[in-house]
């Protein structure tokens, strides 16, 4: 019988010795969501653009079509504006389009920090993410 654990962010599997049995850890959460849409967004300004929060919706929602990725607008602005709380991302107000469509568009673009968090983070997590679809393949051929 195999008993999981959550580890954070994932760390791969690895066998534990507790109370005579053997356990294994793997993630209980195959990724991290909240990182993913974070690290997309990242990925995306640092195409050296400026995006406003629907471009970004619209964008990773044609992306996962068909899919049961759950990502609304709210996601997408609660982790914009959460990427501009840790200096990742900066924003500015767009009001050139206020007087035609009387709506103003706030966009976002990367920062010298969000540049260098993205370079940093995206090697080790995507690693993550291939350890986790291997372990998920294992499980796949044990079961057909």
């Amino acid at each position: 019988m195999f008993f999981f654990y959550y580890i954070c962010l994932g760390g791969g599997t690895m066998s534990q010795k507790t109370n005579s049995r053997n356990h294994m850890l793997a993630p209980r959460s195959v990724f991290n969501t909240s990182k993913i849409y974070r690290l997309y967004i990242l990925k995306e300004l640092a195409k050296g653009r400026s995006l406003y929060g629907k471009q970004v919706y619209d964008a990773f929602k044609e992306h996962f079509k068909g899919y049961p990725v759950p990502v609304s607008y709210s996601t997408i602005y609660d982790t914009l504006h959460g990427l501009e709380e840790r200096n990742l991302v900066q924003s500015h107000w767009d009001t050139a389009d206020a007087p035609v469509m009387n709506r103003t568009k706030r966009y976002y673009r990367i920062t010298d920090e969000g540049l260098a968090y993205y370079q940093k983070t995206i090697p080790e997590f995507v690693q993550m993410l291939k350890k986790n679809k291997a372990v998920i393949d294992k499980f796949i051929e044990l079961l057909q």
